[in-house]
């Protein structure tokens, strides 16, 4: 037996390590705990987790069953009682001092929650801040259907638990999916009596408890057909799991990536990330290249995360953040570009051939298109060359917001790579 002092309580362990060990090695069974010993134990704890919570612990508690080890949480008065039911239970097969020690650390839950208002005092019910003692409340509450109606006041706590329609409605359609939930038929029959305690008033208090009323809903015989694809390039599935990826995905395109913790980086900057950048940047970088991979259905990224070696052609991104969102992505690689785009006619400059930089893939994020966005990071990636906006090349064929965006920068013309 081994019980070791916690701050709040006592973790008293029966230690069946070697045992069971040994047993597992001569290929024999019966060091496994018993069911009745395993759920036993399990209900102890239990009783001991909201026992200690309500008389003031706010911690949590790393509990697991196994043929090894088995743990109570008790308070520091019953550890020793908590020892000699182990003792019995491992030995002799007995449970009752188990049972008997849940017994003693059982709460009042079924008090507490039951039909009615009532106030609860710190010090007499519970001994835990007024506060903490709603939010277990709550959880416990909840776990059984019941909506609370709790507040906290210096030194007590009021509730009012009742059943709604709702959870009353799942519990008669689906018994045996909700079947924690209490029986609802005292809570639906109690009646209030002017000889319950009155709560205080508050200025927000509703002057009346009366259940509102559900919402109906109107079957429809004609509805607009169903787009299967978004416009973020996400297929929209009825599967609840792809649902969430879809709308995961569907805000990233819309507002922009958020911007990791571990990345450094004020707003309204551009930052360039390259092959040899900190995996956290190139993650970064990556992320913002699959929107436009999604959305216009390209076959790979334009901007991969790499073992953070050098990549072939220089190939780099630059990413716009604006409030703590990478809102804009341009992917730009190096190379030689030999053929001229006019726009209206223009003639070819005499320029010669040589390598430049080369606009491969840009994206602004949905709410922020039409705003200079892509100006702006086209103007960064020839700031950071050295060299003029026109002397960029780029990466056909130019889509047609590509296009207007090029024609825009470079009036007469452009190169292509």
């Amino acid at each position: 037996m081994k019980v070791e002092a916690r701050r709040q309580f006592a973790a008293v362990t029966l230690d069946r390590d070697d045992y069971a060990y040994r047993a597992a090695a001569e290929g024999r069974e019966d060091a496994e705990l018993t069911p009745e010993f395993a759920a036993a134990v399990k209900r102890c704890v239990n009783a001991a987790c909201d026992y200690l919570w309500v008389h003031g612990y706010a911690g949590d508690f790393f509990y697991g069953t196994s043929s090894s080890f088995v743990t109570l949480f008790v308070p520091f008065e019953f550890a020793d009682e908590a020892a000699k039911a182990l003792r019995a239970a491992e030995l002799e097969g007995d449970l009752t001092g188990i049972g008997a020690l849940t017994s003693r650390m059982a709460v009042p839950l079924d008090t507490w929650l039951a039909p009615g208002e009532r106030e609860l005092r710190q010090g007499i019910d519970f001994w835990t801040s007024p506060t903490a003692f709603v939010k277990y409340l709550r959880a416990q509450a909840d776990a059984r259907g019941l909506r609370l109606n709790g507040r906290a006041l210096p030194g007590a706590v009021w509730v009012r638990p009742t059943m709604p329609r709702s959870r009353r409605e799942l519990l008669r359609e689906f018994p045996d999916q909700f079947k924690s939930y209490t029986d609802p038929a005292p809570y639906v029959q109690h009646e209030w009596s002017e000889n319950e305690p009155v709560r205080p008033e508050v200025d927000r208090e509703p002057a009346s408890w009366r259940e509102p009323t559900p919402v109906v809903a109107i079957a429809i015989t004609s509805r607009p057909d169903p787009v299967q694809e978004c416009p973020c390039g996400t297929a929209r599935t009825p599967a609840e799991f792809e649902q969430l990826q879809h709308r995961r995905a569907h805000l990233s395109w819309s507002i922009g990536l958020p911007v990791p913790r571990n990345v450094i980086w004020p707003a309204g900057q551009v930052a360039l990330v390259t092959g040899t950048s900190p995996p956290a940047w190139r993650k970064l970088a990556y992320a913002s290249a699959v929107l436009p991979r999604r959305e216009n259905h390209y076959d790979f990224a334009s901007f991969a995360v790499g073992d953070g070696e050098p990549s072939d052609g220089n190939a780099r991104a630059y990413l716009l953040n604006d409030g703590g969102r990478v809102v804009g992505f341009v992917s730009v690689f190096d190379e030689v570009a030999v053929r001229w785009h006019a726009f209206d006619a223009a003639p070819q400059p005499q320029s010669s051939i040589r390598e430049r930089p080369v606009i491969n893939v840009i994206f602004t994020a949905d709410l922020w298109r039409r705003r200079g966005v892509g100006r702006t990071l086209v103007e960064a990636v020839a700031t950071d060359a050295g060299i003029d906006v026109t002397e960029l090349a780029w990466s056909g064929p130019l889509s047609v917001g590509g296009e207007a965006l090029a024609k825009s920068i470079s009036p007469l013309g452009i190169w292509h790579a």
